[in-house]
């Protein structure tokens, strides 16, 4: 199952960089939680449920001319998928750049994303949040 869960990652990703939102969310519980570790100021740190992400995308949009997300490395934890991630974006306005990296962390139940939370400062700070060891093996050992 934990194989699947990569794949469904994959696949929402590769759907929300092409701003297809129903395909970007395909593999998301209605009910999701998604917390941002890094958010903007005007943007609460937890959302609850898909129409509140798609509530935060349409912030996005409005203040970027482009962003997107690049999955560099996907890490099986079983229930657990680790993402890091580079994170990239251009101000609609400013015109300045953003550049980012970040270990983001999804969690899966029943096949679909119950929880997500963005913006570790990497995967040492992800893993002990889930409560295991950052010792170089399997985040599920």
């Amino acid at each position: 199952m934990s194989q699947e869960n990569v794949e469904t990652l994959r696949r929402n990703n590769a759907a929300f960089n092409r701003r297809d939102r129903d395909g970007a969310f395909a593999g998301y519980h209605h009910d999701v939680e998604w917390r941002q570790l890094q958010h903007a100021p005007d943007t609460p740190e937890r959302l609850n449920g898909v129409s509140a992400v798609l509530a935060n995308w349409d912030q996005w949009e409005a203040a970027f001319d482009d962003f997107g997300a690049d999955i560099e490395e996907y890490i099986d934890g079983g229930a657990y998928v680790l993402a890091v991630t580079r994170w990239r974006a251009t101000g609609r306005d400013s015109g300045v750049a953003i550049d980012l990296r970040t270990v983001d962390v999804f969690e899966f139940a029943d096949g679909k994303i119950v929880r997500a939370t963005i913006g570790y400062s990497d995967k040492d700070a992800a893993l002990a949040d889930l409560g295991l060891a950052p010792d170089g093996g399997s985040p599920d050992s």
